[in-house]
Order: C-alpha cells, then sequence, then structure tokens
C-alpha cells in the first residue's frame, strides 16, 4: 500500500476540517496559521492547497489569499445551468459511441451511491454522482468539452454539498425518492440503445436536481 506523503496528508486534513463545518465557505485559510496548528512549513500547506483549489474546495483571491470555495447564488445557478447545458449536449451526442460504455460499472456506482446516502455520506455521494456521469460521457472523445465539465462540477460541488445536506436530511426529498430511480432508469436507456430515451431520462434526471437544489427543505 502506497504510503501518503506530507502534502496528502495536509490536503485530507483540511478537506475533512471543511467538510466537517470547521471551515466554511467564505472562511479564510490564513497560510501560517495553518502551519502552526499542524506543526509543518508553509510550503507543503500551499501545495496543499494548490491541489484543494483543483477539487473546486478552496479559492485563491488577489489581496485576500486563499478562502473556503464561497459562490453568490446567482453565480452557483449560473455554474448549475452550465452543467446542465454540457450535460444535455453530450446526452445527444454520445449515441454512436453507446458499445464503449461499461454498464456492470454504472449499475456498481448507482449501488454506492444508495449506500451513501442511506450512511449520510454526502461528499462521497455527491462524488460518485459526477463520476456516474463522467464514466458515461467519457466515451465522447472531445477531451476539451469534458474537462470542462469537471472543472464546472469541481467548482460547484462544496457548495452543492452544503445545499443538499438539508435535502438529504428530508424524507420527502426528490434526491431520495427519484435521484437513484433517474440513474437506474438512464442505465436502462443506454442498454435499449434508444437514443429519445437517453436524452428524455438524462433531462428529467437533471430536473430532480435543480429541484432539490431550489427547495428549503424539511431539517429534522
Amino acid at each position: 500500500m502506497k504510503v501518503p506523503t506530507m502534502v496528502e496528508v495536509i490536503q485530507a486534513e483540511l478537506k475533512k476540517r471543511v467538510l466537517d463545518g470547521e471551515f466554511v465557505p467564505g472562511d479564510r485559510l490564513n497560510v501560517d496559521e495553518l502551519a502552526r496548528v499542524l506543526n509543518v512549513s508553509k510550503t507543503p500547506i500551499r501545495e496543499a492547497l494548490g491541489r484543494l483549489a483543483r477539487e473546486g474546495i478552496v479559492q485563491s483571491k488577489p489581496r485576500i489569499g486563499w478562502r473556503v470555495s464561497l459562490l453568490s447564488m446567482e453565480e452557483f445557478f449560473q455554474y448549475q445551468e452550465t452543467q446542465h447545458v454540457i450535460k444535455m449536449y453530450l446526452a445527444e451526442q454520445i449515441f454512436p459511441y453507446l458499445d464503449k460504455i461499461d454498464i456492470p460499472k454504472l449499475e456498481k456506482m448507482n449501488g454506492n451511491m444508495h449506500h451513501f446516502v442511506e450512511t449520510r455520506q454526502f461528499e462521497r455521494m455527491l462524488e460518485e454522482n459526477d463520476r456516474f456521469h463522467m464514466e458515461i460521457f467519457g466515451v465522447y472523445p472531445n477531451k476539451v468539452l469534458l474537462e470542462y465539465l469537471e472543472e464546472v462540477n469541481n467548482t460547484i460541488r462544496l457548495q452543492r454539498i452544503h445545499m443538499m445536506e438539508k435535502q438529504l436530511l428530508s424524507p420527502e426529498s426528490p434526491l431520495l425518492q427519484d435521484a437513484p430511480k433517474d440513474h437506474e432508469e438512464i442505465i436502462d436507456a443506454i442498454k435499449s440503445g434508444d437514443r429519445t430515451r437517453i436524452i428524455e431520462t438524462s433531462a428529467k434526471h437533471q430536473a430532480t436536481i435543480l429541484e432539490a437544489l431550489k427547495r428549503p427543505g424539511k431539517v429534522s
């Protein structure tokens, strides 16, 4: 088993603190203070923050420094709309490449998502959801478009975790009720080779996610 490097350990620790709510969106992250608290030099702290920035967990702003990623609601839904447009375009374009999609892998991923929802592992559920869709769309040969979709996913993931956490705590949440079934329908549509079904099931799933994000939810 590979032993993690110091940077990887720091990256994991900072990510855990963000996801546990010790650092919340908008909080500034002082490199000197983090180095003191974690008893390391500033160099691995900066490198770990750079890696977290690529995951969309933190941002570096001129004259401000590092902070936990924070988007305005307007910015968030603009990114969400961009993600929707790209995914729907890809759903229309992947038809010639359906034979390259690994169906058993998709079915396993959907099972994982069921488990992550039940065990309240919100970050892992969203990461697996993004991987599920990238596994489908990844057969499309336009790598520039796929890389941009992944960048958008990373940019909004942290905020989606905080927004969806309330939804996942609500028994009537469309995420709990509909999203897993949506994935099953997408898999069945791919199996059928029906282009119209693939587009329709993808659109339905995107609508489920958007509805969940816009609902305030009931937190018990």
